[in-house]
């Protein structure tokens, strides 16, 4: 080390003063302070408590309560726990009437995706939707135009007559 470095000296609080990852390192194995969580590299600084469940305080639930996905809600739900992660739709989730189909199966006043339609009918919420609700018309099922996103097509990921 050059002379000019400074130095982490062994004090009872030495770990709340510290910066400097190869200090630490050679400190910690002699001198942990007890109920902290050693760093493992130069971004744990300041060095952090550990949870007194056990581990990390960022990886426990408890300690760090994760906030549910769309809450505030833009319906104006109370209750939190209508916006679970776990689900991929919430209570108060708008589902718009599907068109009428021809008897083939096939919308009669044209196609739209799923998550164009899904989007529309709940405006400011985040959906975590499949790909393929980009491409799958909500009314009918069948593919979408990647392109215009209005003309059933054959397969998916392919464009209609009309679109270049």
């Amino acid at each position: 080390m050059p002379a000019t470095a400074i130095r982490t000296i062994l004090t009872v609080d030495w770990h709340q003063h510290t910066n400097c990852y190869n200090c630490t390192h050679r400190i910690w194995p002699m001198h942990a302070p007890p109920g902290y969580l050693r760093p493992i590299n130069g971004q744990d600084f300041p060095i952090r408590r550990a949870c007194p469940h056990g581990g990390d305080p960022r990886a426990c639930t408890t300690c760090t309560p994760r906030p549910p996905r769309n809450w505030p809600c833009t319906r104006g739900c109370t209750d939190p726990r209508d916006h679970q992660a776990d689900r991929r739709y919430t209570k108060c989730t708008v589902f718009p009437p599907r068109q009428p189909t021809e008897p083939s199966g096939r919308c009669i006043g044209g196609c739209e995706p799923a998550d164009r339609v899904l989007h529309r009918a709940n405006p400011g919420m985040f959906f975590d939707l499949a790909d393929s609700d980009s491409i799958t018309c909500y009314h009918c099922g069948w593919y979408v135009c990647v392109g215009c996103q209005t003309v059933p097509v054959e397969s998916t990921g392919t464009f209609c007559d009309a679109c270049p």
